[in-house]
């Protein structure tokens, strides 16, 4: 769908604008709901989790989430402002939106509308899946957009968080799964990188859309400082 492919210049560079949140909602629901639970996540949270790689059947699974406080999550309810004009709808049909929420009520973002086929190929991409500078630690995340937008986006934004941690600081493990079939049982070899860090101040910097590949990507910015874990390498 053509619109899927229009989005506002704040989505696609939100780096250019502090204390802006992006609220995400499928199905009709709440964008306010998404930004609150990513403003909390991003100022503070653990985060905890695996990437697993099936050797024989070449499959990677991740598994991550992240613990931020509710005490925080409650003190944010009703602090967040929709930012004017940023409502935008990504599939009207299913009812998908994106919207820009602020700390600050009289924050004022462009909403100029670019088509993602009219930018190039950004410089970042070239460091994929992660690097580091000036003090910050940069990850970009890469997920299919063939399906649901929403999904593909907030895939991506994980992905480049989870490339940051495992660029730094992992612990192997390999474990055997017995698989069953009707004509036999087999053994397969799994290799799982784990993960346990406490970050602060997570900002998504920029988004962009590859349409020959039908790839969205997404790069974050985390201070180097806020960035830790007890199997940081030294």
């Amino acid at each position: 769908m053509p619109a899927q492919h229009i989005y506002p210049e704040w989505f696609l560079f939100p780096g250019k604008y502090n204390d802006v949140v992006t609220g995400f909602a499928r199905r009709g629901g709440s964008t306010i709901t998404d930004a609150e639970t990513t403003w909390c996540a991003y100022k503070s949270c653990i985060a905890m989790g695996a990437l697993y790689r099936y050797q024989d059947l070449d499959q990677v699974h991740s598994d991550y989430y992240y613990n931020y406080s509710p005490d925080e999550l409650k003190k944010i309810r009703g602090k967040l402002h929709p930012v004017k004009g940023t409502l935008t709808a990504l599939n009207l049909i299913t009812q998908d939106f994106v919207e820009a929420y602020s700390i600050n009520p009289d924050i004022k973002v462009s909403t100029t509308k670019i088509h993602v086929k009219t930018l190039a190929r950004p410089g970042w991409l070239n460091k994929y899946p992660m690097y580091s500078e000036n003090g910050y630690y940069y990850g970009i995340g890469e997920y299919s957009s063939r399906y649901n937008k929403i999904d593909a986006w907030k895939k991506a934004e994980d992905l480049a968080i989870f490339n940051i941690m495992t660029g730094l600081a992992v612990q192997f493990h390999t474990v055997m799964i017995q698989t069953q079939t009707d004509h036999q049982d087999s053994m397969e070899k799994v290799q799982a990188q784990k993960v346990k860090y406490l970050l602060r101040n997570i900002r998504v910097m920029e988004r962009w859309m590859d349409l020959e590949k039908d790839m969205v990507y997404v790069l974050v910015q985390i201070p180097t400082q806020d960035v830790i874990s007890p199997l940081l390498n030294k």
